[in-house]
């Protein structure tokens, strides 16, 4: 029998389940040399991470787990995940992320604050890397990283602290198509916000990362199409 029943305009969200994958390609197209150590430090697990060459994105593709490339013996060969950090037997000596839709706040029944989590995940045995605020090797370096004389202070940073920055410098503020601003900003209701986490019995650890974006998709029924 057909429904019958009558409905009220609303935010339906009918783009909440792309942000995920929008980010993740995103971070894959993206040429900043933010979004290229962010793939440095997830393939690379050595000290030298920074210095080794961006990877294509062919080789970005292979690391984002999908029902392509992720059947159960190659999990351990992906570094980007559609999901939350879950698995309590992953010992893998790596640097993970974990991009997931965490919240809906609504404001009215027009708008609603949508919270993106991005768990950056290392193990303890790969924290420290060396920095890269070497002017005459790496064009990016950080002039803060060097004294008023040019000689280089920070030799080594840590790989979590690293990706979060790079995280932040590359999505807070960044506009999806479709899905709005991500801020890492308190909103009306939602707080965008980075905190520390341990994982899996303290051998992981890093940080929970809140983006926050406004999102609205109103119809007048349940029939809106997609």
């Amino acid at each position: 029998m057909e429904n019958s029943g009558k409905y009220l305009a609303t935010n339906r969200l009918p783009n909440l389940d792309g942000i995920e994958a929008k980010l993740i390609t995103h971070l894959i197209k993206s040429e900043s040399h933010y979004a290229q150590d962010i793939w440095r430090l997830l393939k690379y697990n050595g000290m030298d991470a920074l210095s080794k060459p961006a990877l294509t994105q062919d080789e970005k593709r292979a690391l984002v787990f999908t029902t392509d490339n992720g059947e159960p013996d190659d999990v351990a060969k992906n570094r980007v995940f559609m999901a939350p950090f879950v698995d309590d037997a992953w010992q893998e000596q790596c640097s993970s992320l974990y991009v997931y839709v965490a919240g809906v706040a609504p404001l009215d029944r027009m708008r609603a604050e949508i919270t993106v989590n991005i768990e950056v995940v290392v193990h303890s045995q790969t924290s420290v890397i060396n920095g890269n605020g070497d002017p005459d090797l790496n064009p990016d370096a950080n002039p803060n990283d060097s004294d008023s004389e040019g000689n280089l202070v920070v030799a080594f940073k840590n790989r979590a602290t690293a990706l979060l920055k790079d995280i932040i410098a590359e999505f807070n503020g960044l506009y999806l198509d479709g899905v709005g601003y991500l801020f890492m900003a308190p909103l009306q209701i939602a707080k965008g916000k980075a905190e520390s986490s341990l994982w899996n019995t303290r051998a992981f650890f890093g940080h929970r990362i809140s983006l926050v974006t406004e999102m609205s998709g109103v119809s007048p029924n349940n029939n809106f199409g997609f």
